[in-house]
């Protein structure tokens, strides 16, 4: 009878250990928060409201102002909803140089959660949406924003803006990770970003377009959006439901989508 060896016990000292998703998360987080410094992204986040604003409201608000409205006022929840499509656009970009460098393969060989590389981009989404809140607010107030709904309305407004980023940078963060060349699907973004912030009521009230448009620019979600944030900005009565359904639905999307991607990268 030949005798079965046990294999050797290996020392508790040189046994891998799981780094806990907290742990693992904040780590990664910080990885991608020191790279948008460095790589001036950080930076950019913060000014990019700044120019969104100046380019809109200089041209657009002696017109909207001639009728006797408060064109900083209306125009400001377009430009946060702006800059959350820009983070979402450079999510890719960030979600596509991971992709080439081969980070996911290098991931999947420590012992962290599968889910904490996703979550450590979308912390540097929160982190980017948050700068370009604040540069954002200091342009508004500084030509004449204000928060008049109270403080249960303020934080609501800020938190619909970074929740919106982050739905669609789910969404480009899924794109950039399979797509071949990121950088194209960031360009390609640019399109239909524009379109609908042109199509919205975030520049102007939809009875400024002709009648046969006004349906898809009122139920288009950077309307709903912009329509939402006006309000809660205003401290004005509305109904949430169109705005609560789109942003479950991006959400929902966006995990759909993420999830699909980890699971054709995991049977590669």
């Amino acid at each position: 009878m030949t005798a079965t060896l046990a294999p050797p016990a290996v020392p508790t000292s040189v046994r891998r250990r799981s780094v806990g998703l907290v742990s693992a998360t904040a780590t990664l987080a910080r990885q991608k928060v020191s790279t948008g410094i460095r790589t001036g992204d950080a930076l950019f986040g913060a000014l990019s409201p700044v120019v969104f604003f100046l380019c809109f409201y200089v041209p657009l608000h002696n017109r909207f102002e001639a009728a006797g409205g408060d064109y900083a006022q209306f125009l400001t929840p377009i430009i946060f909803l702006q800059t959350g499509i820009f983070t979402a656009i450079a999510a890719t970009e960030v979600a596509g140089a991971d992709a080439r460098a081969g980070v996911r393969e290098r991931m999947m060989s420590l012992p962290i959660p599968r889910v904490a590389p996703i979550l450590g981009r979308m912390t540097w989404v929160v982190v980017r949406m948050c700068l370009a809140v604040c540069g954002g607010l200091v342009v508004g107030f500084a030509l004449g924003f204000r928060f008049e709904g109270g403080v249960g309305a303020t934080i609501g407004f800020l938190a619909l803006v970074v929740l919106f980023g982050v739905a669609l940078s789910l969404l480009t963060d899924a794109a950039g990770s399979v797509a071949a060349s990121s950088l194209a699907v960031a360009s390609v973004l640019m399109i239909p970003q524009l379109i609908l912030i042109m199509a919205s009521t975030g520049l102007v009230p939809a009875d400024s377009f002709p009648g046969w448009i006004q349906p898809f620019v009122r139920n288009q979600p950077l309307s709903v959006f912009s329509d939402a944030l006006r309000a809660l900005s205003n401290g004005a009565g509305f109904d949430p439901t169109a705005v609560i359904c789109w942003a479950v639905g991006l959400l929902a999307l966006g995990g759909v989508a993420v999830a699909a991607v980890a699971r054709k990268q995991t049977t590669r």
